[in-house]
């Protein structure tokens, strides 16, 4: 897609509030440049650095790697450049959500650095796959009520999205993290789906801003078990999340047991 229409698109999307300022930043004519990322880089108010310190410097991507350390996780970790595919919307975004989580950006790059160096030998393992099922498609879910949390990891989809419309609305909040997701919001399909991450709040607790939830996010990652396999993300039909799609007020939207499937364990009773 080309930039002025996925622009035009994401700024009227609903499913990416978060990236609105940023993106409203940039060029609304041409493609940017590394040079006008790193220039909304130098704006922040603290520094962007990689797990080594290093600033993040957005770069061209020219050529595929023919090294190991020229791979793009080991050279961002090696030297915080961040290679970016010119005219490029996957690589677009990735750049963008480094301003938004910057340290849980950073975090979970080292991460994947480490698993990439047993992989290379081993071949790629269900921890590689983890971080990169979240990298690409993962979603921050903040929660303030923990029977909501509950239905969603049990895939109740009517009962969260249809019956307690009003406490999802009032008790929690959806950020996209993986840029291939905040890719697909440009042209929403049924079966877009994202990969849930729940932090859980106590009842009550005040809205959280970017940087707390980035700050939390980046102490998880480096957790080995959570981030062991990708079974460990809640399913997440993001179509259904209220307010953000036509006609998902109505129970009829949730009955396409295609789109908002029931649980594996469920299926099988079907059968």
């Amino acid at each position: 897609m080309d930039y002025l229409e996925g622009r035009k698109r994401l700024l009227g999307s609903k499913f990416c509030e978060d990236i609105k300022i940023y993106l409203s930043n940039l060029n609304s004519a041409n493609w940017p440049t590394c040079q006008e990322l790193n220039r909304l880089v130098a704006q922040q108010s603290a520094p962007i650095v990689n797990a080594n310190g290093a600033d993040i410097n957005f770069v061209p991507q020219l050529q595929r790697p023919k090294v190991f350390e020229a791979g793009f996780e080991q050279r961002t970790f090696l030297t915080g450049e961040v290679q970016v595919r010119p005219q490029n919307w996957h690589d677009l975004l990735n750049a963008l959500v480094w301003l938004l989580f910057p340290r849980s950006k950073a975090a979970l790059n080292a991460r994947h650095f480490a698993v990439l160096q047993n992989d290379v030998e081993r071949g790629r393992s269900p921890q590689g796959d983890a971080l990169t099922i979240f990298d690409e498609d993962g979603v921050i879910v903040v929660s303030r009520n923990p029977g909501l949390n509950r239905l969603l990891k049990d895939f109740k989809w009517v009962e969260i999205f249809y019956e307690s419309r009003g406490e999802v609305m009032q008790d929690m909040s959806f950020s996209i993290f993986g840029h291939a997701l905040l890719e697909k919001a440009m042209n929403p399909y049924v079966g877009m789906t994202g990969k849930a991450l729940i932090l859980e709040y106590p009842v009550g607790c005040s809205a959280l801003s970017t940087a707390v939830i980035d700050a939390e996010l980046s102490q998880m990652i480096p957790n080995g078990e959570l981030f062991s396999s990708g079974r460990n993300f809640s399913p997440l039909p993001m179509l259904g999340l209220p307010g953000c799609w036509e006609g998902n007020e109505k129970l009829e939207f949730f009955l396409n047991d295609s789109y908002f499937r029931p649980p594996k364990s469920v299926k099988k009773a079907w059968k």
